[in-house]
């Protein structure tokens, strides 16, 4: 991490992480979302099953979401420590290290695999809930 003066405060802004570990965490919650949809089917066929992949999929998503909560906490940091959004809104000049934590959040958003991650949980939660109704209803067997 940098470490910056910022006014009388220390500002530290953090080092973007690999594409790598973007990518690993992305497929960390893909795949506990598909976890956590498919119990509904799966309860189906075997109840253990679905256990299993209750646990497999809550704990994909602790990672997953402690994760989120660590970039998002990271981003907050560098906008409030170095009074970026006030700035801004005020139109005053950015120093050096203004651009740099503005460099950090923009890049960390444009890397952010979170925007797929929703997309995914939104199309396989109604895949599983249609699914899941057809097995309840007896469209599809059992």
């Amino acid at each position: 991490m940098k470490e910056f003066e910022s006014n009388s405060a220390n500002v530290r802004i953090p080092q973007g992480q690999s594409i790598t570990s973007v990518k690993i965490y992305f497929w960390i919650g893909i795949i506990s979302a598909i976890l956590l949809r498919a119990i509904l089917i799966a309860d189906h066929y075997n109840s253990q099953i679905s256990d299993l992949m209750w646990y497999m999929g809550v704990i994909g998503y602790l990672i997953f979401f402690a994760h989120r909560y660590d970039i998002a906490k990271r981003r907050y940091g560098v906008i409030k420590d170095l009074g970026l959004l006030e700035k801004i809104e005020m139109r005053k000049s950015l120093s050096e290290e203004d651009f740099d934590g503005l460099d950090y959040v923009m890049w960390s958003l444009s890397v952010s695999k979170e925007r797929l991650n929703y997309l995914a949980i939104f199309v396989l939660s109604i895949a599983a809930i249609l699914l899941s109704l057809m097995l309840d209803i007896g469209i599809v067997g059992a």
